[in-house]
């Protein structure tokens, strides 16, 4: 039978016998909204947690509006032309209005980029500056927080926090260290530099296994919490979506309870209920296709969906290389788990050079590929990203399942379409 997933902004088809395929990663079907933008004025005038926004922005003269980068599709060219107009009818104009970008540690955005996120219409009416964690000279340092058993060296973008209102939009999507990406993640990684960075992520390198879709009990995610609340953020709108990529729900005020109840609609969107583990998962790691740092979502997701010793087939186009800003991600990679947890304990958040988050994506890496051998179909990694991934190459999807078959003959297939944002959990057995 002819399967298809997506590749970038295309589609691939593959055969595979009917019989062995046990299941194709559907999501719960949740109706898209009728009314984005009407729900995300519902939404900010009668939020979860705080008080109205146009009651916060009264009489504010620099309100800073966080947003994310392209790796994301929060559709915020239709989002925020609702929230200013509102202000706006509120009193608040343009000047007191601006915008900065929370790309963490990713590059920069590029103009068209930013005209794809925002709109003509915003980029042309307010200031829209660029979060860039490799420039000290924009960060400050506000001392230190706790999470735990984590002390968090915390340092913000100064724009950031010369903010007199702090307001943060994005989605949620299950997330392999914060559990979910949205609520507190624009602040910390969004708008911190390495360092502060690093000390979060330390935390989710440490879990006895990869938190995706663990919000409670996550380290990561509290410190994350934890610098939102000292940097002051204020007021969030995340949005979450259904798996044909249409919001599904709105959600905002507080950063924590707000949150909180998108993700409980996000556990819902993006749940993918399997039988068993499968000996062959073929992934897509759409929508994260960008550079293989974003699409080992993918093979996160995979790996709640594998036996021990399966393959997983993983299909990502990965334009733009393996990553952006951690020149060191190649050494952590070719290293077996045991060494980066080793070394991890050993690095200081504060030593920028250590790349301490690039050893934490390593941390999911050896994760999956200890439990399962893992075939790529990928037109972005070159042979050098291959050999320290571990990874075998393949020309197309059929080629690699072909060969997963004569491997592990009348092995059992698992597809997941959509592997960026999959939360693969087990039928409770009745």
């Amino acid at each position: 039978m002819k399967y298809c997933i997506p590749y970038g902004k295309s589609q691939v088809e593959f055969k595979a016998p009917e019989k062995n395929v046990i299941f194709t990663g559907e999501m719960t079907n949740i109706p898209g909204l009728d009314d984005l933008e009407g729900a995300v004025l519902c939404a900010i005038d009668n939020p979860i947690g705080t008080a109205p926004l146009k009651d916060l922005a009264e009489g504010k003269k620099n309100i800073v509006f966080l947003i994310e980068d392209s790796t994301r599709d929060t559709p915020l060219s239709r989002i925020m032309p609702v929230v200013v107009n509102y202000l706006n009818m509120h009193g608040v104009s343009d000047g007191a209005m601006s915008f900065l970008t929370a790309p963490g540690t990713h590059r920069t955005m590029t103009d068209k980029e930013i005209l794809e996120k925002l709109g003509e219409k915003m980029v042309r009416r307010f200031a829209v500056r660029q979060h860039d964690a490799t420039i000290d000279a924009d960060m400050v340092d506000i001392g230190m927080v706790s999470a735990g058993d984590y002390e968090i060296p915390v340092h913000i973008n100064r724009y950031a926090l010369e903010a007199d209102l702090l307001v943060g939009l994005g989605n949620i999507v299950p997330h392999s260290d914060a559990g979910y990406s949205g609520g507190a993640k624009i602040v910390q990684p969004g708008v911190c530099d390495f360092v502060t960075t690093s000390a979060t992520h330390q935390a989710a390198g440490f879990c006895p296994d990869i938190p995706l879709g663990m919000v409670e009990g996550n380290p990561c995610r509290r410190g994350m919490e934890e610098v939102a609340k000292i940097v002051n953020l204020a007021f969030i709108i995340n949005v979450v979506k259904n798996y044909e990529n249409e919001v599904a729900g709105v959600f905002a005020g507080d950063f924590i309870k707000a949150h909180r109840a998108g993700v409980a609609l996000a556990e819902k969107s993006f749940k993918v209920e399997i039988p068993e583990l499968a000996d062959i998962v073929v992934v897509s790691s759409s929508p994260a296709d960008l550079d293989y740092w974003q699409a080992e979502k993918g093979t996160t997701g995979a790996y709640f969906a594998v036996k021990n010793g399966g393959i997983v087939i993983f299909v990502a186009p990965c334009y733009e290389g393996l990553c952006h800003n951690h020149p060191r991600f190649r050494e952590w990679l070719s290293l077996p788990l045991a060494e980066v947890l080793k070394r991890l304990r050993a690095a200081s958040p504060e030593d920028v050079d250590a790349d301490m988050v690039s050893a934490v994506l390593a941390v999911c890496n050896c994760r999956v590929r200890d439990k399962a051998r893992i075939f790529s179909v990928s037109e972005g990694l070159i042979q050098e990203d291959l050999d320290v991934l571990h990874y075998t190459p393949y020309p197309t999807v059929q080629d690699a399942l072909d060969e997963a078959l004569r491997q592990i003959p009348c092995g059992t297939i698992g597809i997941l379409p959509k592997g960026g944002i999959s939360l693969p959990i087990l039928k409770p057995i009745v």
